[in-house]
């Protein structure tokens, strides 16, 4: 019997070496499966990392961009405030002159149809010139306060 037991004991052991070895292989196949997951996850993390860098170029595009258009756009309303004292200006002196022949008209006699005609195009006149102020009141705003600016779509 002697004899027996250890030969149960070397089968026993034979026992557990296949055990053994059969679990090595199952824990050789999911380490290799970790170390492929990890492959891909280092491509993932490099991609990730050159999309990170692309979006960071393409802002610091953008606030260029923003910046040009803003000083383009503050160029363009100071030429708008020019125009629009010239403007002023043409008016007031078109109105002067519509006040003379005004007075000329009345000092000669026209007859009251043709002197009507003329009040008429003295407030259309008129009616240009506060639209005109209007503008730059609300341009010379918006110059004045740039909160306003931002606000325009």
């Amino acid at each position: 019997m002697a004899g027996n037991l250890g030969l149960v004991i070397e089968l026993m052991v034979v026992g557990l070496l296949v055990v053994t070895i059969g679990y090595c292989i199952m824990l050789d196949r999911r380490l290799r499966q970790v170390r492929q997951d990890e492959a891909v996850m280092r491509k993932t993390v490099v991609e990730l990392g050159a999309a990170t860098e692309r979006a960071e170029r393409a802002i610091d595009a953008l606030r260029a961009t923003l910046g040009d258009c803003d000083r383009t756009l503050a160029e363009r309303l100071r030429v708008a405030e020019r125009y629009t004292a010239d403007l002023e200006d043409q008016i007031r002196s078109g109105d002067d002159i519509l006040n003379r022949i005004s007075r000329i008209v009345s000092t000669t006699g026209v007859p009251a149809a043709d002197a009507a005609a003329g009040q008429r195009g003295l407030s259309r006149i008129n009616q240009t010139l506060a639209t005109a102020q209007a503008l730059a009141t609300q341009a010379q705003s918006r110059v004045a306060d740039p909160t306003q600016r931002d606000n325009v779509a």
